[in-house]
């Protein structure tokens, strides 16, 4: 029984603390470089009031984030609302002549980009 206890508390702990906690200047610069799904579209030219308006005018939510409806009858996928307004986004933000700068997989880009895969 010991050795069983030992056993799932080494199991526990080999689990914790394999993320190194940032702290100071380090954190800072990390939760500055987290962006929402709005910031990773870009236009030549764009300021960030266009952007945000342009943004806002496709659906999205001032902050650059979005948020998705419900599910409609037959979806069972758990984040299918999201694509669906992902993809609204994209279509809405591509045809005001914007481009995605994430790195996009399986033709679905929320939140699929190259710092947060």
């Amino acid at each position: 029984m010991k050795s069983l206890f030992a056993l799932l508390v080494c199991t526990i702990l080999a689990g914790c603390g394999t993320q190194v906690p940032l702290r100071g200047q380090a954190r800072e610069d990390y939760l500055k470089s987290i962006k929402t799904y709005g910031e990773y579209w870009d236009k030549p030219g764009m300021t960030k009031e266009s952007w945000r308006q342009d943004w806002v005018a496709c659906g999205g939510m001032s902050d650059g984030g979005y948020v998705s409806g419900p599910r409609l009858n037959g979806e069972t996928a758990d984040f299918a609302a999201s694509r669906r307004t992902a993809r609204q986004l994209d279509a809405c933000m591509t045809k005001k002549g914007y481009s995605f700068i994430g790195k996009r997989f399986q033709g679905h880009s929320r939140f699929f980009t190259q710092r947060n895969v």
